[in-house]
């Protein structure tokens, strides 16, 4: 129940990815919950739009992701129950690059060790299985039949709409300007005034800098870029034979199978995607360079696709330097609790991470193994000049 000096159990700043699904997960337990989002909820500056984001249960690099992606998949589930429209895809999907590349090798191994479902393709199978990809003679693969595609803009709208619907007040186009933690609580400070609560869950994505002294050197906001590309025959890029793909190694390419028919979408990693210095005025222009860069990637591993891009996306993400998420209470106050700089790969676990933060904002303890994202960790900052602009 809300003290008689609190304005409700807990605030949630950013209703994005992760604040949607902690308000939606609060509030199902009974919380009383005020939201705030800077912009509307389900907009397109944050790093979720784009129609599909990708789900896998096997982890390139980190372990410890596998549990908390089979706990998301069935707390995804649940939100499917609870709007009445679907949303995880489960078409399977497939891990390619060299066979010695470490992120093949670590995805290969989190299957094995997780005793997940997979399969492992020599070059000669992968190029059977999907004649899609360019296949080099020292490329392999790794299946998993748990890997698919979540609609993100339908997921954060209807975890919000849950979270409404179950009591939560949600602010839109409300900037928060500073949170604070004292002996009584924590105040929220808008440009509208201030409320107290027991305690605050902060994810506002890549803006976290603006909100959080905390993230100022650690969570980098940074420009990624996504492309739609018209296939030559649409048959060969539907779910059924297509999937998910993630290519890395010396490439690293995402994309999807198309779902509307006529498109495929496809990411193309860059080297340091370019830092956002104003989030208020981010640079929705695609260069030239960068498109000459993803056409030419396109031509050479996705021949089956017109090269040129007939749309592009651009979304705002979190970079932390170690390309792990703050997720846990923040240095010093427990009252207050960080979520942000997921760096791009944090959509998949978000109903499970909103979970996390229920258990952290009721109890302070949660049953998931979290510590390796502990915002008091050992952590590097961002060189100064890349922080600051010169």
């Amino acid at each position: 129940m809300t003290s008689n000096s609190a304005d409700a159990d807990v605030a949630v700043v950013g209703l994005g990815t992760v604040g949607s699904m902690a308000a939606w997960r609060l509030a199902a337990r009974g919380q009383t919950v005020h939201g705030y989002e800077r912009f509307g909820i389900g907009h397109d500056r944050g790093a979720f739009s784009g129609q599909t984001r990708r789900f896998s249960v096997q982890s390139q690099r980190e372990p410890r992701w596998t549990p908390l992606a089979l706990a998301a998949l069935d707390l995804w589930r649940e939100l499917e129950v609870a709007t009445g429209r679907p949303l995880l895809h489960l078409v399977g999907g497939v891990i390619l690059g060299p066979a010695d590349a470490p992120a093949l090798r670590a995805a290969l191994r989190s299957a094995v060790d997780g005793g997940l479902a997979h399969e492992y393709l020599d070059a000669a199978a992968l190029a059977d299985r999907f004649p899609q990809h360019l296949v080099r003679p020292t490329d392999a693969g790794v299946l998993d039949p748990l890997a698919g595609f979540v609609r993100p803009e339908a997921a954060v709208v209807g975890a919000a709409r849950q979270a409404r619907e179950l009591g939560a007040t949600l602010f839109e186009h409300t900037r928060v300007l500073d949170v604070s933690a004292d002996a009584g609580g924590v105040v929220v400070r808008t440009e509208a005034g201030t409320r107290r609560y027991r305690t605050a869950i902060v994810a506002p994505g890549a803006r976290a800098r603006d909100v959080l002294a905390h993230a100022k050197a650690t969570v980098l906001p940074r420009r990624l870029v996504q492309a739609w590309y018209v296939p030559h025959d649409v048959d060969r890029y539907r779910a059924e034979v297509f999937g998910v793909f993630e290519r890395v190694g010396d490439v690293n390419v995402y994309g999807f199978p198309t779902v509307d028919g006529a498109t495929v979408k496809v990411g193309v990693y860059t080297e340091g995607h370019p830092v956002v210095y104003d989030t208020d005025n981010v640079p929705l222009t695609v260069g030239p360079a960068l498109l000459s860069h993803f056409r030419d990637t396109v031509a050479a591993y996705l021949p089956g696709l017109h090269p040129e891009p007939v749309a592009t996306t651009v979304n705002l993400e979190g970079y932390t330097t170690d390309g792990q998420p703050l997720l846990g209470p923040a240095p010093g106050t427990d009252r207050i609790i960080l979520a942000c700089g997921f760096s791009g790969a944090g959509f998949k676990f978000a109903p499970v991470v909103g979970d996390v933060l229920a258990d952290l904002a009721i109890t302070r303890h949660t049953k998931h193994d979290i510590g390796f994202l502990a915002p008091d960790r050992p952590l590097a900052t961002w060189p100064a000049e890349v922080v600051v602009p010169a």
